[in-house]
């Protein structure tokens, strides 16, 4: 085990060559080195090092353990996120490709099962990550076999690295940055996978807020000889039942792109934990809310109505929707109070039924229809509108003409545009410079089995296609955008790579006597001008992403269909476009597109492509399924694509 051994103090000094003996001993009287055991002790001697201020030779530890394990299958899941807190909290930036990499080594290992506990804690940091879709798709796995577990969260990382060319992953890094600092500033209560309050949750998903604005909520004694001026006892009462709740309230920018987001976070009750709140009513105490309540405040109206006017009041400085809130109540409230004063009220308030009125459609706009919700489910320095390029990649199954499984991988780069380009279209259709596409093939354990390199010139649409021949397995696939030549403006932004991947399943059998059915591409109608040779190998720009006023163009092959005498195939599509909510789970509104045809074939092969309106669906995500069925002997293959219309 080669690491370096510092100044350190006579008991881990001990415990470090103590280890070492034991391993030595062990290799000498022809045992296996390795066991739980002794794996377990380097992991512990490296988080005692730290816990003694050493923490550059728990580094070194924690690095010797891929290599002094090496051979037996062997790996530890706790190793690399405690080697990357560690490494950022130092800011040794020098070993983040190191923790890059043992990170991805512990989760490499057959023997993962005994740290199932370990593998899931790791998962659910990853979870809060992911947009609701793609955490439905996540849940059967976070309960199934360890071994698809810890590929999913390798893929994960894989997939969400900005620079695949390099050694260490940033966007990886940045994760563990923010974690380390979460834990450091929030940790009122320890609550959240992050071992934070519910604000070290959005830190880690968001980064830092635009603004952030803390103090007590409250009545001031002002505010209260405004509304209540002739009744001490009364004034005394709210005072009573008004928990002064701590809060934060945090602003960003860019989450949705139509208003600011807030967060609010608050002592729930005034005396429970700091947690995330729908809303300032969550802050209100329970004896507040009671109807007993409203026998000692003027009007004979619930304490929660007074508090909810000087709670809004306090957050309405930030404006958004607080402010909007605020001045509904104060107008409601203001109107009131004039005329009681002007014309003499005895100290009513407002009606409790339209106190009420107002409290449950706040409740009710919070729970059901909060504003300023995120579009998007993480912020990064190195994901979404950071890349300069956009990567679309389509893999489609084939069989080529000798009945051989292939692939065909389609893609296209073109500069990432703004939501306020006025024709965002044109960017699908034109890359600003040259561009050279990578592809990298990974085997189902995501081991790297090769990458193959094309130019996609700007001349040509950015477009590459690459045809590969498919094993008899899954494979992940990695196609990588690198603009080349210099910048064309200072402000060029491109020199970041775009990337797409894909997961294609087991190839399509090759058997002559079986019906098969290739996947579905879709995209927009592409047509190639007449004499012109076409860089596409299906008549489509590829795509999942369609706009209302294009039309969706569907393309699919069909393999070994029954014949009739005179070699004439026949065959139906059944196409179906329908709407998904935002898990991806079927809409019983608005009502399916759907279409059916019969034809036939010269023969046992079939390539169809079908143009399909958008106008009048509503913006949103569908599935589109394909029911290919061969007609002459009742078999029906059905291929899925999702796509998303933008209105």
């Amino acid at each position: 085990m080669n690491y370096r051994r510092g100044k350190t103090g006579g008991r881990r000094r001990a415990k470090t060559i103590g280890i070492v003996l034991c391993v030595g001993l062990l290799s000498a009287t022809g045992f296996t080195p390795i066991d739980a055991q002794s794996h377990n002790d380097l992991f512990e001697n490296g988080r005692t090092l730290v816990e003694d201020g050493d923490w550059r030779e728990a580094l070194d530890v924690w690095a010797s353990m891929p290599d002094a394990f090496i051979g037996t299958g062997t790996s530890d899941p706790r190793v690399g996120p405690a080697f990357l807190a560690t490494a950022v909290e130092h800011n040794a930036e020098d070993r983040f490709s190191e923790g890059t990499t043992l990170y991805l080594w512990g989760f490499s290992g057959p023997n993962l099962e005994e740290r199932r506990e370990d593998v899931e804690r790791e998962a659910m940091r990853i979870v809060p990550l992911l947009s609701r879709r793609d955490s439905v798709q996540w849940m059967p796995v976070l309960s199934g076999p360890t071994k698809d577990l810890t590929l999913r969260i390798a893929r994960f990382w894989l997939e969400h690295d900005p620079t695949p060319g390099s050694a260490v992953n940033e966007r990886l890094v940045e994760h563990w940055q923010r974690i380390v600092t979460a834990r450091d500033q929030y940790q009122y209560n320890r609550s959240s996978v992050y071992e934070t309050d519910d604000r070290g949750l959005i830190f880690v998903k968001y980064g830092p807020p635009g603004t952030r604005t803390r103090g007590s909520l409250g009545a001031s004694e002002m505010e209260l000889k405004i509304r209540i001026p002739d009744d001490v006892t009364a004034r005394e009462t709210l005072r009573r039942l008004d928990p002064n709740p701590q809060f934060e309230l945090w602003k960003y920018a860019g989450l949705t792109p139509e208003e600011f987001t807030y967060y609010l976070f608050g002592n729930v009750r005034g005396t429970g934990p700091f947690e995330l709140v729908k809303g300032p009513l969550d802050l209100i105490g329970d004896a507040a809310r009671s109807l007993s309540s409203a026998s000692n405040t003027p009007g004979g109206v619930r304490a929660q109505h007074y508090l909810e006017l000087f709670y809004y009041r306090d957050l309405a400085v930030l404006g958004g929707h607080f402010g909007r809130r605020f001045d509904q109540l104060s107008d409601l409230w203001d109107g009131f109070t004039m005329r009681r004063n002007v014309f003499g009220g005895g100290g009513r308030a407002p009606s409790a039924p339209t106190l009420e009125s107002f409290s449950y459609r706040f409740a009710e706009q919070d729970n059901f229809d909060p504003p300023g919700v995120p579009t998007i489910s993480i912020r990064s320095n190195y994901e979404g509108s950071a890349r300069g390029v956009e990567m679309v990649v389509q893999a489609v199954r084939i069989l080529d003409t000798s009945d051989q499984p292939m692939l065909v991988i389609q893609g296209l780069s073109a500069p990432r545009m703004r939501l306020s380009d006025r024709d965002r279209r044109s960017g699908y259709r034109s890359a600003l410079r040259d561009t050279e596409h990578t592809l990298v093939v990974r085997d189902r354990e995501l081991v790297q089995a090769g990458q193959v390199v094309q130019l996609a010139p700007a001349a040509g649409g950015g477009i590459s296609v690459f045809h590969l021949r498919h094993p008899p397995q899954p494979m992940h696939l990695t196609l990588i955008a690198r603009p080349i030549g210099d910048p064309v403006t200072s402000g060029d932004t491109l020199s970041l790579v775009g990337q797409g991947h894909a997961y294609v399943e087991e190839p399509l059998t090759g058997d002559p006597a079986v019906f098969e059915v290739s996947d579905i591409s879709v995209g927009t109608p592409w047509d190639a001008a007449p004499g012109s040779m076409s860089p596409l190998p299906f008549p489509l720009l590829p795509g999942s992403t369609v706009w209302t006023g294009d039309a969706l163009r569907v393309y699919i092959e069909l393999y070994h269909l029954r014949t009739d005498v005179d070699e004439v195939g026949r065959y139906g599509l059944d196409f179906r476009l329908l709407p998904l909510d935002d898990v991806g789970e079927v809409r019983s509104s608005p009502e399916p597109v759907t279409l059916g045809i019969q034809l036939e074939s010269e023969g046992p092969r079939a390539q169809r492509h079908f143009d399909m309106g958008l106008a009048g669906l509503e913006p949103g995500f569908y599935r589109l399924e394909v029911d290919a069925t061969d007609l002459l002997i009742g078999t029906t293959i059905t291929r899925v694509s999702q796509i998303e219309i933008i209105g």
